[in-house]
């Protein structure tokens, strides 16, 4: 366990166009070898999201990058639920749509896992759920990674940051089944309007309408909560406390063996801070004010300031009450016994 305390860098929003300055006093480039192979791990955004961080916002981070004679490139990995980015194809048209395209970037964007997110590497971390996991090929690969992650809300950690963009995000397919498991929604028939959202959502085929009610078949479903989501009448929940503390749990240790013998740099947007992550396609509402943007070697320090930071600026814990049932300190705090990095940080503004 680290106990050491963790430098923690802040940019108010209002100062962002001073993204540079940050970067430079937060030491970006101590971790941009000549000729390594350079990992910007972000997040495209779902077809219908708006919360994901634009290019405009990040262009004087590719530029740092660049201006160092090396081989960066833009990454994600596919994912398991129905969406525009569960296949290579899909996910590259959408980044493009998104406005990640070669032609404003001048770097490439690769979809870490391959053409239907099979290609990984078996990393060993001797945790408590897995032995090894399953990072996705380019991201194993790559010598040096810049994680640049949204904060918001979380269905099932509550909250998504540094960690879940390093554990789900770096996750190769097999690598997201293996996390979600065990996390199934509970139906509660007597709600049921048989509207079939759930349905249409479901891209494993485990919902039906029979007899104007919602049936699951537990085999087929992957626990990706898309359904839950979709299901605003409350005909579709989950046993939350279990679920989500594993869950919370193994996306930790898929993060450990994501991070192991890299050298990374953290960036953090606190900005449009919404309800549900940015896979979310649909009404995402927004639960607090533009903050700022913060930098850090330590993927739990980082996530610890950024929580800390909409608490103080909001004056309450609005992931709590957004998302109740859910504990978003787990994965702060079995990230910190695991060795993944500390909670203790120093957070120093930037003030130009």
């Amino acid at each position: 366990m680290k106990t050491k305390s963790s430098k923690v860098y802040f940019l108010s929003w209002e100062k962002r166009k001073n993204l540079t300055k940050l970067l430079e006093i937060s030491r970006l480039s101590e971790i941009l070898n000549n000729r390594d192979f350079i990992a910007i791990k972000t997040h495209f955004g779902e077809k219908g999201n708006h919360g994901y961080i634009k290019l405009d916002l990040f262009k004087d981070i590719i530029n740092i990058v660049k201006s160092k004679k090396n081989y960066p490139f833009l990454t994600d990995t596919n994912t398991i639920y129905n969406g525009q980015r569960n296949n290579t194809p899909n996910h590259l048209m959408l980044a493009h749509g998104h406005g990640f395209s070669f032609e404003k970037t001048k770097i490439p964007v690769i979809i870490a896992d391959g053409l239907k997110g099979n290609d990984y590497k078996e990393v060993k971390i001797n945790g408590t759920y897995f032995k090894s996991v399953k990072i996705a090929q380019a991201i194993y690969e790559a010598d040096s990674m810049i994680v640049i992650s949204h904060f918001k809300g979380h269905i099932l950690s509550g909250f998504g940051g540094a960690i879940k963009n390093l554990g789900m995000g770096c996750a190769a397919k097999i690598g997201k089944f293996e996390i979600h498991s065990g996390v199934s929604p509970t139906v509660n028939e007597s709600k049921c309007i048989g509207c079939g959202k759930c349905v249409k959502i479901c891209s494993h085929e485990a919902l039906k309408i029979i007899n104007g009610k919602i049936k699951l078949d537990a085999d087929k479903c992957a626990g990706c909560g898309e359904c839950i989501i979709s299901c605003n009448i409350g005909a579709l929940t989950l046993t939350w406390s279990e679920p989500s503390k594993s869950f919370q749990e193994k996306t930790v240790e898929y993060a450990l063996g994501a991070v192991k013998d890299k050298k990374i740099f953290y960036i953090t947007f606190i900005n449009n801070i919404t309800t549900f992550c940015d896979c979310w396609s649909m009404e995402n509402p927004t639960i607090a004010p533009d903050i700022g943007i913060i930098t850090s070697d330590d993927p739990v320090a980082i996530d610890q300031a950024a929580l800390d930071l909409v608490i103080k600026n909001t004056g309450e814990d609005v992931f709590k009450k957004a998302h109740p049932n859910i504990n978003h300190k787990t994965q702060l705090e079995y990230a910190e016994k695991i060795g993944l990095g500390s909670r203790k940080y120093i957070l120093e503004t930037v003030d130009i």
